[in-house]
């Protein structure tokens, strides 16, 4: 009778558990100027109303394995124990299978993020240099007669400190205006 029972609930059953990951990515320059970067997440488990946060992708995996044996064990009726035994460890092949491909995910998913990194330093490396092939300055042969480059940096001096005037003057004139 119990094993009529629990394969009418088995086959008429269905259940239905969604999870939400958000991940954030907070990447930082540490005190020796090396480059850092963090993943914190926040998992919701969208039936329910459990929730969690998690610096390590394990922590939430484990949230998940849980709100499953949880949705499991509760869609199993409770006198027929070995039974329940029985679909645990069946649900939990699952979780072999994806404990065997994690490490290999995750160390793929790093390697890209660390491409994608390396792509953007090698953008920006080569739009500084292409913007400061625009402001070398020539050099003056050893015929020509330095006097006259040393007279047009004195000039460039002269209207680079009138300008920083200028901007203290607009941004006290600013700070006063938003005071008011």
């Amino acid at each position: 009778m119990m094993n009529t029972l629990l394969e009418q609930t088995m086959n008429t059953q269905r259940n239905i558990a969604s999870f939400l990951l958000r991940f954030t990515q907070d990447l930082w320059q540490d005190e020796d100027g090396e480059p850092r970067v963090q993943w914190r997440g926040h998992i919701n488990h969208v039936q329910g109303e459990e929730e969690a946060t998690f610096t390590d992708l394990a922590e939430a995996l484990a949230f998940i394995q849980k709100q499953l044996t949880e949705l499991t064990l509760n869609a199993i009726p409770q006198g027929v124990k070995m039974e329940q035994e029985k679909v645990l460890k069946e649900s939990f092949k699952l979780w072999e299978q994806f404990a065997s491909s994690y490490s290999t995910m995750m160390f793929d998913a790093m390697e890209r993020t660390i491409q994608q990194s390396q792509a953007i330093k090698d953008q920006m490396d080569e739009a500084v240099k292409q913007a400061m092939q625009g402001w070398q300055m020539p050099t003056a042969s050893p015929s020509e007669d330095s006097s006259e480059m040393i007279e047009l940096l004195k000039g460039l001096q002269k209207q680079i400190a009138d300008l920083t005037k200028k901007v203290e003057k607009l941004e006290k004139t600013v700070a006063q205006q938003s005071n008011k």
